[in-house]
């Protein structure tokens, strides 16, 4: 994760989901909205169910994202105000709990502290 804009500052969250997905909703769902308070952002859902949303999802994740054609979710990306776009986080097959952990791992990261630290872990 990058973060060193020059001047350019968190725009807004997007995550690409499915309401069937148990490391989507709620968990993902749940600290992606944490996420944006933090970063003081505004967060965007791509549900891959919904036909036109399922369109813009894979092309962010084909872009910028770990991409495979039966990719995993959820993904997170923070897009920036210069238009730079960064890969946050992918959920992990291997259980929730293990997503949890990569959600823990990006809450108490460096990166994060370095863009928000008015703001305790």
């Amino acid at each position: 994760m990058s973060g060193d804009g020059r001047g350019a500052r968190p725009a807004r969250l997007t995550i690409v989901l499915a309401d069937w997905c148990p490391h989507c909703v709620p968990l993902s769902e749940v600290k992606t909205q944490e996420l944006g308070r933090r970063l003081g952002v505004p967060v965007r859902r791509l549900d891959i169910d919904d036909r036109d949303q399922e369109r813009e999802a894979d092309a962010l994740v084909e872009r910028y994202g770990d991409w495979s054609p039966d990719y995993l979710i959820p993904q997170v990306f923070l897009e920036w105000s210069d238009g730079r776009v960064e890969h946050l986080l992918t959920g992990f097959p291997e259980g929730v709990s293990r997503t949890r952990r990569a959600w823990e791992d990006l809450f108490h990261s460096d990166w994060l502290r370095q863009l928000s630290p008015a703001t305790p872990a």
